[in-house]
C-alpha cells in the first residue's frame, strides 16, 4: 500500500510538471499573438526586437528549476483570482521559482532596482502582452482589474495606468 501511495505522489507531480510545460507553451503563444497585434497596431520602431521577445517569452519557465516548483500549484492556478490571498499564498509556496523567474525576465518590474521606472518601452510592451495573456489563464481573469491591482503593487502613476489600459484595449 505504501508503494502505491508513493507512486501516486510521483504520478501527481509528473502530471503537474507536464501541465506546467503545456500551460507555459500556451501562454507563450498567447503573448506572441498579443505582441504581433501590438506590432500591427502601433508599428513600433523596434518591432523586430519586440517580436523576438515574443518568441523567447518565459523560456525560463520551461527549465527544470522553475517548472518543478510551478508543478506544485498549476492545478490550483486557473481557479484562483489574481491578487487574492489564495493567489499570494500559492506564490509564497514557490518563491524560489518566482524570484528566479523575475531575475531572468526583464518584462517583470521586479527585474529592476526601481521597478517600472527603469523599464524600457519594449519591456513595458512585453509586460502588457503578458498581463493580457495571463488574465485569460484565470477563470475570472480581468485585465482591467489586474491593471488596478498592479498600480497598487508597483506604484505607477495614473498616466502610466491609462497607457496600460489603452494597450489592453488594443489586445482585448
Amino acid at each position: 500500500m505504501q508503494k502505491l501511495m508513493e507512486m501516486k505522489i510521483v504520478l501527481k507531480f509528473l502530471a503537474g510538471y507536464i501541465k506546467t510545460q503545456t500551460e507555459t507553451i500556451i501562454h507563450r503563444v498567447r503573448v506572441l499573438f498579443n505582441i504581433i497585434d501590438l506590432i500591427n497596431e502601433l508599428d513600433p520602431p523596434n518591432k523586430w526586437k519586440l517580436y523576438w521577445r515574443g518568441w523567447k517569452h518565459d523560456w525560463s519557465k520551461l527549465g527544470w528549476y522553475e517548472a518543478k516548483l510551478y508543478a506544485r500549484v498549476i492545478f490550483k492556478l486557473k481557479h484562483s483570482t489574481y491578487g487574492s490571498d489564495e493567489y499570494k499564498e500559492m506564490l509564497k509556496n514557490i518563491q524560489p521559482a518566482v524570484k528566479h523567474h523575475y531575475k531572468k525576465n526583464s518584462h517583470h518590474p521586479e527585474y529592476y532596482k526601481n521597478g517600472i521606472e527603469d523599464m524600457s518601452q519594449l519591456d513595458k510592451l512585453e509586460m502588457i502582452a503578458d498581463w493580457c495573456a495571463a488574465a485569460k489563464r484565470h477563470a475570472d481573469g480581468n485585465i482591467y482589474r489586474s491593471i488596478e491591482i498592479n498600480q497598487k503593487r508597483f506604484g505607477y502613476d495614473d498616466q502610466t495606468k491609462e497607457w496600460f489600459i489603452f494597450m489592453a484595449k488594443i489586445l482585448d
